[in-house]
């Protein structure tokens, strides 16, 4: 059974906005596009230190406190397909991946470990069809 992201999204969505009211703005498809705009995974880390971090964090399962969303790599590939419409649009540096849905417009920044294990370091919104992904891993501070 697939569980879903957004529960586990929602409190760092939270935090964001309410550290940063600015962001929290409604702004139009038109001006997601245009400026794509992402957040970590953990609230107030930047994405380079979550992508560290979870290169050995356990399953979020067997977890104890605040950390990215990890799960074996089938089950978040299920769960971006199947919540968000997201597909694996490239591979970046040191074992990241963005995953992201035009129809949504939204992006996923997931670390592949070599042990079958995957974890959210980053989303945000403003994906589109045929976007250039180093603008998503620019976001996510990950240079592609």
């Amino acid at each position: 059974m697939t569980k879903t992201l957004l529960p586990r999204l929602v409190p760092a969505v939270l935090a964001l906005a309410l550290a940063a009211p600015a962001l929290a703005a409604t702004q139009s498809r038109e001006e997601n596009l245009a400026n794509p705009r992402g957040w970590s995974a953990v609230a107030g880390m930047d994405p380079r230190e979550v992508r560290e971090m979870a290169r050995t964090l356990p399953l979020s399962a067997n977890a104890g406190g605040d950390q990215p969303w990890c799960d074996r790599k089938a089950e978040i590939e299920s769960t971006l397909r199947h919540d968000f419409d997201e597909q694996k649009v490239a591979t970046g540096e040191e074992g990241t991946a963005l995953w992201g849905s035009a129809l949504m417009g939204t992006w996923t920044m997931v670390l592949e470990r070599p042990d079958a294990t995957s974890c959210v370091i980053a989303s945000g919104i403003g994906f589109s069809e045929g976007a250039n992904p180093r603008v998503f891993f620019t976001r996510a501070g990950l240079n592609g």
